[in-house]
């Protein structure tokens, strides 16, 4: 291999990447008309760049195809994903607007109410009465808590609801209680409401001095004169 030859092949990789000026590039291309071994070099360097680039393709294509793989994965488990929350939540919907399992709180006590009764236990019904029972659990939340006035104050004060109060005979000096509205279903005057309570009246040693616990209760109310809901009837079982 003479000079000449070592100077092309060294300039080869730049003229085949046509990184040369006009006048190097002259004199490669006339030293490779003459010279058969140079020529096979540059044919070389093009096959070996060739390949290089087909296997560049190939793997851009291969990533290219995983890519797309591992996006339609991604989208299937969101897809998946956002199925199941969905489920979930029209599940809690469903058990939060018919609350089924209650019968289950009330299964010994179930054959004292029809079936109407009992229909109204397993629906909550609509915001806007849930909303409106609120007066009535207001009125009893203060007979629930009162333990300082007469029994006939007390009928005076809350009505039938006074049965819930603790006439101050009892001597208690507090009074703890839970009040859960479970469902509420009026129309213009009357309707019916389920609620859910326990209670305990303690003196001043925190001794009971009476008590309930967990009874599930049903109010029919109706409006009065000035519009305001009233508890007409309870029904409790015995």
């Amino acid at each position: 291999m003479n000079n000449e030859c070592s100077i092309v092949r060294d300039l080869l990789p730049l003229y085949y990447e046509n990184m040369v000026n006009k006048e190097t590039a002259e004199f490669v291309e006339e030293h490779l008309r003459n010279c058969p071994d140079c020529s096979s070099e540059l044919e070389k360097l093009r096959a070996e760049k060739n390949i290089s680039e087909a296997s560049l393709t190939e793997r851009t294509s291969d990533a290219e195809v995983i890519t797309g793989m591992k996006k339609k994965i991604r989208n299937k488990k969101r897809k998946a994903v956002t199925i199941i929350v969905a489920c979930i939540l029209i599940v809690c919907i469903l058990i939060y607007q018919f609350p089924v399992y209650r019968l289950l709180m009330v299964c010994g006590t179930l054959s004292y109410y029809d079936n109407d009764e009992i229909s109204m236990l397993i629906s909550i019904g609509s915001l806007s009465d849930r909303i409106e029972a609120q007066s009535v659990l207001r009125q009893a939340d203060a007979a629930f808590q009162d333990c300082k006035h007469t029994d006939a104050e007390c009928d005076e004060l809350y009505g039938l609801l006074s049965r819930y109060a603790t006439p101050s005979k009892r001597s208690a000096s507090y009074v703890k209680y839970s009040l859960e509205l479970w469902s509420a279903h009026l129309g213009d005057t009357e309707g019916y409401i389920w609620v859910y309570y326990s209670q305990e009246a303690l003196d001043t040693d925190g001794n009971t001095v009476c008590g309930s616990s967990n009874v599930p209760s049903l109010w029919k109310v109706e409006k009065n004169e000035n519009g305001v809901w009233e508890v007409v009837s309870i029904r409790e079982h015995p």
